[in-house]
C-alpha cells in the first residue's frame, strides 16, 4: 500500500467517526428537548393490595400426627354353646345397650330348665316330709318315747333334703343364666361391627366365639406423640391461663387445649382434654404417648382415623405478624416489600420467628401498622411509587375498569 493510499483510508475512518458522533449527540438532544417539553409524562403508579402488619398476643402451637380411638372396643362373645336362629341388627349401626344383637337357639336350655324344676319340686316334697319327722319326733324324744338315734336321723334327714334343695336351686339359677345368654345383646352404646357368624352357624365353645365388636365413639380417644418439652411447656401455658381465668369476674369456664383438625382441613367443633400420658419417655426417640378425651355426639371423628392434635405451648407479647404470603425469600435472606408514608416501596430485610397457620412472627426489622403488599409484590421495585389499596378497594376498581372495557365495547360499531 503506497503512502497516498494510506492518507485516503485514514481519513476516510476519521470523517465516518465524526458523523456517528454527531448522530449520537443529536438524538441525545432530541430526546432531553422532549422530556423537557413533557412529551414522555411520568408513569402511572401501579395499584398494589396491602394490609397492615399485626401487633398483638401470638399464641405458639404444637401440632402432631394423631390417630382416633374408641374410648371402648368390646367383643361381643357366644356364652353359650348352640346354633344361631337369627341376626337382629344392621352391621355398622349404631346401637345402644341392650339392644338386641343374636337370638341363639334356647331349646335345650329351656328342657334343662323344665328337667331341674322338676328335681326341685321333688327335693322340696322330700325336705317337707323330713321337717314333718323332725317337728313328730320331738315331742316323743322329750318324753322318752323316742331313741337319741331316732331323732338325730330325722334331724340328718332333713338337712341332707336342705342342702338337696339349695343344690339344684343353683342348678336352676345357672340354668337361667345360661338361657338370658342366648339372647346376646349389645353391651355398651356404639357401633357395631360386622358379623362373623351367619344364622345356622355353631357358636360358644364348640363353635365361633367372637360374633362382632361394639365400638364407643362418644367420646372419642385421640392418642399422639409428643416430647417431654412440649408437654411441660403446655402444662405451664394451661396453668397460666387457669389462674388468669380464676381471677376473671365473670369466672368463665376453661375450654379443652386439645384441638382436631379433620381430614379437610377444617377445625373440629368440640376440644379435648388430656386424660393419659404414658410414664415414660421412649429413649429412642424422646417422646412419649398421650391420650386425649374429645366429645363426639355427632360421630364426626370415627375409630382409625389420622388427623392434627394442636396444643398451644407457649405466647409471644405484642408480636409483629405478617402473612406468610407476603413474605420472599433470596440468599441475603427474607423480606417484605413495605409501603412508606410517601408510597414508595421499600425492600425491608426481616428476622422471622415462629409460624402458626398463614401468619409469621417478625422479631426484627418491621413495626406492627406499617403497610405491607401482599399483592403485586412482583411487578413493583425498590423506590418505585404506587398506589396502596385494601383488598376491598381493589376489587371495586378492576370491577369499574372491566365495567368501563365492556361499555366501551358495546359501542364500537
Amino acid at each position: 500500500m503506497t503512502e497516498t493510499t494510506r492518507i485516503v483510508t485514514v481519513e476516510s475512518w476519521r470523517d465516518g467517526m465524526n458523523d456517528r458522533i454527531r448522530s449520537y449527540c443529536i438524538a441525545g438532544l432530541a430526546s432531553f428537548l422532549g422530556a423537557c417539553a413533557g412529551e414522555d409524562p411520568p408513569p402511572t403508579p401501579l395499584d398494589v393490595v396491602v394490609v397492615p402488619a399485626r401487633e398483638s398476643h401470638f399464641p405458639i402451637y404444637g401440632n402432631y400426627v394423631a390417630v382416633t380411638q374408641p374410648s371402648q372396643d368390646v367383643e361381643v362373645r357366644a356364652r353359650v354353646d348352640g346354633f344361631v336362629e337369627a341376626i337382629e341388627y344392621q352391621e355398622g349401626s349404631y346401637v345402644s345397650a341392650g339392644d338386641p344383637l343374636y337370638r341363639i337357639d334356647d331349646r335345650p336350655y329351656v328342657a334343662k330348665i323344665d328337667r331341674l324344676q322338676a328335681n326341685l319340686a321333688s327335693e322340696i316334697a322330700q325336705l317337707r316330709k323330713s321337717e314333718r319327722d323332725v317337728e313328730r319326733l320331738r315331742p316323743l324324744y322329750a318324753e322318752n318315747a323316742a331313741s337319741q338315734l331316732d331323732l338325730d336321723t330325722a334331724v340328718a334327714a332333713m338337712e341332707q333334703s336342705q342342702a338337696g334343695v339349695a343344690a339344684i336351686e343353683a342348678e336352676l339359677a345357672e340354668a337361667q343364666l345360661d338361657l338370658e345368654f342366648t339372647r346376646v345383646t349389645a353391651p355398651i352404646d356404639g357401633l357395631v361391627g360386622a358379623r362373623n357368624v351367619d344364622i345356622g352357624g355353631l357358636v360358644g365353645s364348640s363353635g365361633q366365639s367372637l360374633l362382632t365388636t361394639v365400638k364407643q365413639i362418644d367420646p372419642m380417644y385421640v392418642e399422639f406423640r409428643m416430647t417431654a418439652l412440649d408437654y411441660l411447656n403446655a402444662q405451664r401455658r394451661r396453668q397460666s391461663v387457669r389462674e388468669r381465668q380464676e381471677a376473671d369476674e365473670e369466672g368463665r369456664a376453661v375450654e379443652g387445649w386439645v384441638s382436631i383438625t379433620l381430614p379437610d382441613d377444617s377445625t373440629y367443633a368440640y376440644r379435648g382434654d388430656i386424660a393419659f400420658t404414658e410414664p415414660e419417655v421412649n429413649i429412642e426417640t424422646g417422646t412419649f404417648a398421650v391420650r386425649a378425651v374429645v366429645p363426639n355426639p355427632n360421630r364426626v371423628l370415627l375409630p382409625g382415623q389420622y388427623t392434627r392434635a394442636r396444643l398451644e405451648l407457649d405466647e409471644i407479647q405484642n408480636a409483629v405478624s405478617v402473612d406468610e404470603k407476603s413474605i420472599r425469600i433470596e440468599q441475603g435472606g427474607s423480606y417484605v416489600m413495605v409501603v412508606l408514608p410517601d408510597d414508595t416501596v421499600e425492600q425491608r430485610f426481616i428476622v422471622l420467628g415462629p409460624q402458626s397457620g398463614d401468619s409469621v412472627v417478625v422479631r426484627s426489622g418491621l413495626s406492627g401498622g406499617e403497610r405491607i403488599i401482599v399483592e403485586g409484590m412482583h411487578r413493583v421495585r425498590h423506590g418505585q411509587r404506587v398506589t396502596a389499596l385494601s383488598k376491598a378497594e381493589y376489587e371495586q376498581r378492576k370491577e369499574a375498569l372491566l365495567q368501563e372495557a365492556a361499555q366501551q365495547t358495546a359501542g364500537e360499531p
